[in-house]
């Protein structure tokens, strides 16, 4: 091919004024608003149209330089297998292991016993190298003092401790208890070896239904809460903000995980100039797949989905992703569900290399406004929880799940491939390892779209 063909001097200048006037034609009468601009569950309009941005500063990932982490999730409640697929994970490709107790917000119904974790602790300490990731999804801060204990050698590897009491909260409906929060940070900060402490975690509104700005907002506020309650106890704004993990969902909507990624690091950069930090250290942002958006029905189509989800966390600046297996939705995942899991990760790093590309949606109109939008709708719903007295009392005062709630019953069903849309006569039999826990929790709980749907 010539490559003169690609010079943009080579093709008349265009005018939008002359394009919108073909696309009156073509529509024959019809609304433009109503035949080509669709809007989010947030009411951001997307139109079909934009102009590149020449000035675009890209959104980078905390170490631009390495490829994300690819976690796995340590959470099949039988110890024996737990730890043979730990090893195997770490064997084929997984640069971190996230354990996953049965408490957390993120166990969808697994996740290991409490009274096993040191055994874990003990095991993952031992097999996952120096350069790996430890990411605890309990906020168990004995838990994560253990651990700290086993890691305390010079060029350790990272540990994300995710403490995390506005999420707890939230899924139990019970009121948030920060007052341990500055006795936390002093014994675990020094122990994270290039990790964090805490979790604003904005993964429990997604998957209980909420909009991409409430998620976003859920993560900024919480954010506040943390750095207020640990200022108050002498420890200052520059100190904390890096020992905190930004957490959010990526799910099979491309260009809205990219936005939704790259707005967290707006947000981020906001709260940090408040603050009057004059060179903030980038935010460690992790992605999990959305459980949300996992099917019951057809199975097979969630891989899809995980490999879409993963991409745009990829290309959106996650630091660290972690991929639920397709099956989650039936029972306990086996073995081939979960290296489908891993490999997702594994092939866009080692095959399509795009770890090597740092946040390719900068001065991309498109993703630019919806950034742009995410972000200001996302403060907007913050100021408000901060104006209600801040996280903590929206949580106890219930406002939060009415939110949640009336977003998700706001939502409009969309088609389902296999679920709603070309859904097969007769299931194929699914293979797992065994059933899922029923939930317990009093607060918000995850609501897959197939469940309002199906």
């Amino acid at each position: 091919m010539d490559a003169g063909v690609l010079d943009a001097a080579a093709f008349p200048a265009t005018d939008r004024d002359l394009w919108l006037k073909l696309v009156a034609r073509a529509l024959k009468g019809a609304s433009f608003d109503e035949a080509l601009v669709s809007h989010t569950d947030d009411g951001i309009a997307i139109e079909p149209l934009y102009e590149r941005l020449g000035e675009a500063s890209p959104l980078l990932r905390r170490q631009p330089g390495r490829p994300w982490t690819i976690t796995q999730r340590m959470d099949d409640p039988n110890t024996v297998r737990a730890t043979a697929q730990m090893t195997d994970d770490l064997s084929n490709g997984a640069t971190g292991i996230a354990l996953v107790p049965a408490d957390s917000p993120s166990a969808f119904g697994l996740g290991i016993e409490s009274g096993h974790a040191d055994a874990f602790l003990s095991a993952i300490a031992a097999k996952i190298g120096e350069r790996g990731s430890i990411r605890l999804e309990s906020g168990d801060v004995s838990l994560g003092e253990r651990l700290s204990r086993l890691s305390a050698t010079p060029n350790a590897r990272p540990i994300h401790f995710g403490i995390d009491p506005l999420s707890a909260a939230a899924l139990s409906g019970s009121s948030a208890g920060l007052e341990d929060l500055p006795q936390h940070f002093s014994v675990l900060a020094d122990k994270a070896n290039g990790g964090t402490v805490f979790n604003s975690d904005g993964r429990l509104i997604h998957n209980a239904g909420g909009t991409e700005a409430q998620e976003l907002a859920f993560v900024a506020a919480s954010l506040v809460e943390y750095l207020r309650a640990l200022d108050a106890a002498g420890s200052a704004p520059e100190q904390v903000l890096p020992a905190i993990s930004l957490c959010l969902c990526a799910d099979q909507d491309q260009f809205l995980t990219i936005a939704k990624a790259r707005a967290a690091r707006l947000v981020h950069a906001r709260i940090a100039e408040a603050c009057g930090i004059a060179e903030p250290v980038a935010a460690h942002l992790f992605m999990e797949t959305s459980y949300r958006m996992l099917t019951r029905r057809d199975p097979e189509t969630n891989i899809l989905r995980n490999t879409i989800a993963v991409f745009a966390a990829g290309t959106g600046g996650a630091d660290e992703i972690a991929v639920l297996p397709h099956t989650i939705t039936h029972g306990i995942p086996d073995p081939l569900a979960r290296r489908l899991a891993r490999n997702t990760q594994t092939i866009l790093i080692a095959e399509s290399h795009l770890d090597h590309v740092g946040d390719p949606a900068a001065g991309a109109g498109g993703i630019e406004a919806l950034t742009d939008a995410l972000a200001e709708r996302a403060w907007e719903i913050f100021k408000g929880i901060e104006r209600e007295g801040g996280l903590s009392k929206t949580i106890e005062s219930g406002r939060l799940a009415t939110m949640i709630a009336e977003a998700r019953a706001r939502r409009t069903p969309r088609p389902i491939v296999g679920t709603s849309l070309f859904a097969m006569k007769q299931e194929r039999p699914v293979t797992v390892l065994g059933p899922l826990r029923p939930a317990t929790n009093n607060g918000l709980k995850p609501v897959r779209l197939d469940e309002v749907v199906a």
